[in-house]
């Protein structure tokens, strides 16, 4: 019989521990896991500042998802970050018309609005041009963010307005392949297409489209101002920038 002194049954049970820690923050864990990876793919084309702060930036851009989705009372997974693909979080229940559908999907971009003052201010306040780089870069990815066309999040939020708003943004999206034939954009646009063949059959006067026109106008609102910030934000900062 093998006799273990104290030390080694502690280090033991921090062991156990931990696992079960782990087990339990498995969602956690694994967003940890792929920002680190990101990060990681992101500096080798460009550097380590600029791939932490990108990623920060996406992490931001979700975790106002996350947030919106709690508001409506929806819980979340953590995101999930998917290397020169973006992030992405998955809803535990399905929202249960389109408005609230349109106050989740506005949360990313409006945290993204804000990041990107966020480093705008910390550029006057350090004179460091990344911070500059990142805000220019955030208003930029939350501007392609708003585009009416799902998956996007301009898709989702702009269904709670018109839903045929979504043959603009397909048509946005199909003149952006086609100026930069980029395989991303074309993934979107194909499924823009197939969002559209779907729509073409709904019947708009289900409940889950049945909005009050003042709260329609309210989320046009929303949609416009975040268009109009990021927007005013992406021309001054690329002033700074020249």
């Amino acid at each position: 019989m093998i006799f273990f002194g104290k030390k080694i049954y502690k280090r033991i049970a921090v062991l156990c521990i931990t696992a079960i820690a782990l087990l339990k923050l498995h969602a956690t864990f694994t967003m940890f896991i792929s920002m680190l990876v990101s990060i990681v793919c992101y500096a080798l084309p460009f550097d380590l500042s600029f791939a932490i702060g990108f990623v920060l930036l996406l992490f931001a851009h979700e975790f106002g998802h996350v947030l919106a989705s709690r508001v409506v009372g929806l819980r979340t997974s953590p995101p999930i970050f998917i290397p020169f693909l973006g992030a992405m979080i998955h809803l535990k229940r399905q929202p249960v018309n389109a408005k609230m559908t349109a106050n989740i999907a506005i949360g990313g971009p409006a945290m993204g609005a804000l990041s990107a003052l966020l480093c705008i201010a910390c550029y006057f306040w350090t004179d460091e041009r990344l911070f500059l780089i990142l805000a220019y870069v955030a208003c930029i990815l939350n501007l392609f963010n708003l585009i009416p066309s799902e998956p996007l999040d301009g898709g989702k939020i702009i269904v709670a307005i018109s839903p045929y708003l979504s043959w603009l943004g397909t048509l946005i999206i199909g003149v952006l392949f086609f100026y930069t034939y980029n395989i991303i954009i074309f993934i979107i646009f194909i499924f823009s297409l197939t969002r559209l063949w779907k729509l073409s059959s709904t019947d708009y006067t289900e409940y889950y489209y049945q909005i009050p026109t003042r709260v329609r106008w309210l989320v046009f609102s929303w949609y416009i101002g975040l268009i109009a910030v990021l927007g005013i934000a992406t021309v001054y900062i690329g002033e700074l920038l020249r």
